[in-house]
């Protein structure tokens, strides 16, 4: 019982610090001032005025469509999707025999991700003042579309190489590979995107990229007040679990001093 409370009062600081880490993010949403292209152009060109170019940094948000590069369309990895922005990641499913202290064969179900990879290429988003770059490393993606989800069996025919689309991966026979998970997400062309991050000229010219001093960096195809929702929720959870949890673990800490 006393091992019970005490991972009771373990799981309510955890829950205390999420629902603190989430007020951070809730807060920082709400304080963060969104702003037109052309109102971002003016604030860089007045500070590369007084302060010279490639210095220009502010917390902002802007709210646009997505529009390709220069370099034109990508084409997503699995599903040759065109897209200004996309993701993968293929899971292999396989089973793992152990023997345990006594002997006995146990069977175990794992996954391990055997592919993953998030574009990086720049794109635009565009309001009616104009369009400035996005640089989507680092950028948590939100409400991107999941053109594809399945799980292919693994038909165990000997070694060689299960190909998926441009991906090639290795298998062995009796790897113990039951299948593959196949995931994809992609932000489309026109798509409209809220973009909470900070803009810069670091580059020479002005862009929206990952905070340099840490904070939250979102590409999503959902509006902030949708975000702050969800987060809002997330937080009551958080609370109420921490509670919770905190209230199990005195009660069971104290009935067992008692005994």
């Amino acid at each position: 019982m006393v091992f019970i409370g005490v991972l009771a009062l373990v799981f309510a600081v955890l829950f205390g610090i999420l629902a603190h880490l989430t007020n951070k993010r809730i807060s920082k949403l709400e304080r963060t001032e969104t702003l037109t292209v052309a109102e971002l152009r003016a604030m860089r060109e007045a500070a590369a005025d007084a302060a010279g170019p490639g210095h220009f940094r502010y917390s902002c948000e802007v709210v646009g469509v997505a529009l390709p590069h220069r370099d034109g369309l990508l084409k997503s990895q699995l599903q040759d999707i065109e897209c200004v922005w996309h993701r993968h990641k293929i899971t292999r499913k396989y089973e793992e025999i152990r023997r345990d202290s006594n002997g006995n064969r146990r069977r175990t179900t794992r996954h391990e991700t055997v592919s993953a990879l998030t574009s990086g290429t720049a794109f635009f988003v565009e309001d009616d003042s104009g369009k400035i770059v996005i640089r989507p490393e680092g950028a948590e993606a939100i409400g991107a579309d999941k053109t594809l989800d399945d799980f292919v069996q693994h038909q165990g025919r000997g070694e060689g190489g299960l190909r998926i689309g441009p991906v090639t991966l290795t298998t062995r026979q009796g790897d113990g590979t039951l299948g593959f998970k196949h995931e994809e997400w992609v932000l489309r062309p026109g798509a409209r995107l809220f973009v909470h991050g900070e803009a810069t000229d670091a580059r020479g010219h002005l862009e929206i990229a990952k905070p340099t001093e840490g904070g939250p960096y979102i590409v999503s195809a959902k509006s902030e007040e949708e975000l702050l929702r969800r987060d809002t929720r997330q937080l009551t959870w958080w609370f109420v679990g921490s509670g919770l949890c905190g209230l199990a673990g005195v009660v069971l800490l104290l009935v067992a001093l008692l005994r």
